[in-house]
């Protein structure tokens, strides 16, 4: 087709209506005389400059069809036939009643309605059907999810999927994908993987809690620059929006080096099912049974051990709490498995300080030396008082910080007026994670972008509130 109009048919297909026009082509409302039933087709407009250009483009929406129609799950559009109309590609696909997850983020008081584990649980679980399958996406963003009258989300569009091992089916190195959500070795013609289509679903969460793009810029050149850079995502947005149980989930989504992300969308998926408390409830249980140790746990002891866990990790902690349950024969094991995956070593101290407050008192020892990076005795317990195990020094385990009320509260007040309504919980979290008073003022000052007033922060904080600091 070359012209605007609406042609009267596409192959068999009689084109009923427009649903949409894009810098592509067109996407257009039509009916099967074979089967009765209504379908999608899109139509994309080749520009091609000769005989080859057009071939390569051709061979891209084939792979359309083939890598689209080896994804049979209900939560991906199906795709049913692939013609050619006048030189131009046309893809036959399942007609989704709704609109685009797009067009709903672009208004402000629907967004507020949606919700990420609805919207984003069935696209994981989607992408984890294709990834098995060896099929990359490429360019998932909200224009690609669509959801229907019922309010279920669907991927379209792998007209840029690439099956994982085949030949790129695109020349001179074309850049596919969609800046704003796209992962930066897609920006830098890395190798892509899984962990792509996940960095760019933490894009789309991430619009959908702040309102918008993580890395997008006023141009083109910016977006593309920030998110090549060094820097790692601007979490300030979702702090601003409330959002704050999804800031540890964002953080590893969105980590530029693809070893840091969610290696597979059920990880995603299962800290997105943690913040919405989409877990199983472990206080309903008498106890909880490892079949791979053989051990039985009580899960108000779990419970404990998880809150303990959560002031450093967030959200993910329950999840976190119930895998190493499961390969754990005892509690000095439990812990020593949770704290080693902590990155950082002043973390891995001080939870394991913390849980001493629990139910058992933990000798600390032989835990921080494995953590740290010392070998763990196997005759060592954190329950027995007869435990040998010596303690570290205290310039290895610090003796434990904590602020007043009276302190948190002056900070509060210095905050507000930096940060809005939001400083209460900014200063719980601050005082949560902090292992001394300059500790605490620091990330409180990392709250405020403009060096100026960061610098104004700080001296306020160091006057006002760090004489009452403990």
């Amino acid at each position: 087709m070359n012209g605007p109009g609406k042609p009267s048919a596409i192959g068999r297909y009689r084109v009923v209506d427009v649903l949409g026009r894009g810098s592509m082509g067109v996407v257009y409302r039509a009916h099967d005389p074979v089967i009765d039933r209504d379908v999608a087709i899109k139509l994309v407009h080749l520009d091609a400059e000769d005989a080859e250009q057009q071939a390569d483009s051709l061979l891209r929406f084939r792979n359309e069809v083939q890598a689209a129609g080896r994804c049979a799950h209900p939560s991906i559009v199906a795709v049913y036939d692939f013609l050619e109309q006048d030189g131009d590609p046309a893809i036959v696909m399942e007609l989704v009643e709704g609109g685009s997850l797009h067009r709903l983020l672009r208004d402000p008081g629907r967004r507020a309605t949606l919700s990420p584990q609805d919207v984003l649980l069935p696209v994981l679980d989607a992408l984890g059907h294709a990834h098995g399958l060896g099929i990359i996406h490429r360019d998932i963003k909200p224009a690609n999810i669509l959801l229907t009258a019922d309010g279920k989300a669907k991927i379209t569009d792998f007209g840029i999927a690439r099956v994982a091992g085949g030949v790129h089916a695109t020349r001179y190195g074309m850049m596919l994908g969609t800046p704003s959500y796209m992962a930066p070795e897609q920006v830098e013609g890395d190798k892509v993987d899984a962990r792509t289509d996940l960095f760019s679903i933490g894009a789309v969460l991430f619009e959908m809690v702040s309102g918008k793009p993580p890395f997008a810029g006023s141009t083109l050149t910016e977006t593309i620059l920030r998110l090549s850079g060094p820097d790692p995502v601007d979490l300030q947005p979702v702090l601003v929006a409330g959002a704050y149980a999804y800031i540890d989930i964002l953080r590893c989504a969105l980590a530029k080096n693809p070893a840091h992300r969610f290696q597979r969308s059920d990880e995603f998926g299962a800290a997105l099912r943690a913040v919405a408390g989409d877990q199983p409830d472990v206080s309903q249980e008498t106890v909880i049974f490892s079949h791979r140790t053989g051990r039985s746990w009580d899960p108000a002891f779990l419970q404990q051990v998880e809150r303990q866990l959560a002031t450093l990790t967030g959200p993910i902690a329950r999840t976190a709490v119930l895998r190493a349950a499961a390969s754990s024969n005892s509690n000095d094991e439990l812990y020593a498995t949770l704290a080693r995956g902590l990155p950082n070593p002043s973390d891995r101290v001080r939870f394991l300080r913390a849980v001493g407050g629990g139910r058992r008192e933990p000798t600390l020892g032989a835990t921080l030396g494995a953590t740290l990076g010392a070998p763990l005795s196997g005759n060592t317990s954190f329950g027995t008082a007869a435990s040998q195990a010596p303690r570290p020094p205290s310039a290895v385990c610090p003796q434990a910080w904590t602020i007043s009320r009276e302190a948190m509260a002056a900070a509060q007040a210095v905050l507000v007026v930096y940060t809005g309504p939001i400083a209460r919980m900014l200063v719980r979290k601050a005082a949560a994670e902090a292992v001394s008073s300059k500790d605490f003022i620091e990330r409180l000052c990392a709250h405020v972008t403009r060096s100026d007033e960061q610098a104004k922060l700080r001296r306020q904080l160091r006057s006002e509130v760090e004489p009452k600091l403990n």
